[in-house]
């Protein structure tokens, strides 16, 4: 089979390997990291979840993503990146030690998230650097199939990080002294890449091609501001990105006030084999299979239809989708809530970044993709916020349940009615098609020879 070969061909270059591997230790480490920090926060039967509790580990899990996201390219143009990639994580384990303790002490305070924290922020450097090498060890013609291999192993991989996590703890009692062993896992996992990285690949392996210096990178940090408020006012002046963005940030705010009932039902309202951790990780599944599901059919959908058309569709069945099978509050329903609602948020999320790459001039194009991930990512963060005070600690809430799907409902039909005005929205070109000839694009702006955006190269997608 054509993909077969092209897998044979990608894993044939030892740099690629190298890199490849690096990915796939780190993120099985990953996993095990963030199943150890939702088991103790959670589903410890130590201490009782509440809506707080699980909107602060939210945030400390999304949050640097897009805070952080826009500044590490500056250091990644400066440090070698292999270098990146052993120190951090060694950084990591170093960090997993202070939360071993933290949590065999039984401690939940600021120290403890505080650790967690500094674990999720220096991993963005990991990933960051992950993506900036891989130019380097495949040619532009290979790119796309590397990504989506990387990319998806990665995935799978953490999943798989997090289910060996789960059931360590599961196996091994499901109190603090378990979950620390989990949390000591995750370090050697780490030390673990750290070596990974360090044997498969020399120094200079995963670049920068050129090392700049470090003279006048606080200008350079001024210019990650800058370039994010030009980049809201080119999304601002654009259309169908605007109208696609606010869509989606919309559902994403529905989908935070989700996630947050879903694990307190699971925590403390579902009992039996359905309820836990356990029941929970079935749900988690069942939305990834929704996730890949709607990779597959999206291109497909939208080759025959408008994406304003099927962004709305998708958007409209995940809110009905929501208020029909929630409000039954029925594990068995929920998973294929989940499904459904996995396949909503992936299929949405293709046609909106789609639009964001065809209607941005591509000067502009890093940028706009940098305000795309703080305002996904900050909805999702002030939605769960929200939930803490309005979500009752077992998550049983009709209410909330309605509001979600009515969330879901109105992003999807206000979106429509507003792009069904412009005949731009309404133009039939699938997802991953060549883009028309477009007219020149505009220059970033700036000074001449002034300090460059860090956006275009690093912009790494959650």
């Amino acid at each position: 089979m054509a993909w077969a070969g092209r897998l044979r061909e990608l894993l044939s270059m030892p740099g690629f390997r190298a890199l490849y591997a690096a990915r796939l230790t780190s993120q099985t480490a990953d996993g095990i990291f963030q199943a150890c920090l939702l088991s103790y926060v959670l589903f410890s039967p130590e201490r009782a979840a509440s809506p707080g509790a699980l909107a602060a580990s939210l945030a400390i899990v999304v949050l640097p993503f897009s805070v952080i996201g826009p500044f590490a390219g500056i250091v990644l143009d400066r440090v070698s990146r292999q270098r990146v990639l052993v120190f951090c994580s060694l950084a990591r384990a170093g960090f997993l030690v202070i939360l071993v303790i933290l949590i065999a002490a039984g401690h939940t305070g600021a120290d403890f998230y505080a650790t967690a924290l500094a674990i999720v922020s220096v991993n963005r450097f990991v990933l960051a650097a992950l993506s900036a090498g891989l130019p380097m060890v495949v040619g532009v013609d290979r790119l796309i199939g590397a990504n989506a291999l990387s990319v998806t192993s990665g995935t799978v991989v953490a999943l798989l990080g997090g289910g060996l996590g789960t059931g360590l703890r599961s196996l091994t009692g499901g109190e603090d002294g378990a979950v620390a062993l989990v949390a000591a896992l995750a370090g050697l996992a780490y030390l673990g890449a750290a070596v990974t990285a360090a044997r498969l690949a020399h120094r200079t392996m995963f670049g920068p091609e050129r090392i700049i210096g470090w003279v006048g990178v606080t200008a350079q940090f001024r210019q990650v501001l800058v370039d994010l408020a030009d980049g809201a006012k080119v999304v601002w002046r654009t259309g169908p990105a605007r109208r696609a963005l606010a869509a989606l940030t919309a559902s994403r705010a529905a989908y935070g006030l989700v996630l947050v009932m879903l694990i307190l039902l699971y925590r403390n309202y579902f009992t039996g084999p359905d309820g836990g951790l356990g029941g929970l990780a079935v749900v988690v599944g069942a939305s990834g299979v929704g996730t890949v599901t709607a990779a597959v059919v999206t291109p497909r959908v939208t080759a025959r239809m408008p994406k304003a058309r099927w962004i709305m569709i998708v958007l409209v069945g995940g809110g009905l989708a929501e208020i029909a099978l929630g409000l039954p509050f029925s594990s068995p329903l929920c998973v294929v809530a989940g499904l459904l609602l996995g396949f909503s948020a992936q299929a949405s999320k293709i046609c909106v970044d789609t639009v964001v790459q065809e209607d941005v001039p591509d000067a502009y194009r890093g940028r706009a993709f940098s305000l795309y991930d703080l305002l996904f990512n900050v909805a999702f963060v002030a939605a769960a916020a929200l939930a803490a005070f309005v979500v009752p600690a077992n998550g049983h809430s009709a209410p909330n349940v309605i509001a979600a799907g009515v969330g879901y409902l109105l992003a999807g039909v206000l979106y429509y009615r507003a792009a069904r005005q412009h005949a731009g929205d309404m133009t039939v070109r699938a997802v991953g098609a060549p883009r028309p000839s477009a007219a020149p694009e505009p220059p970033a702006p700036g000074p001449p020879g002034g300090p460059r955006s860090h956006f275009h190269k690093f912009t790494c997608r959650p």
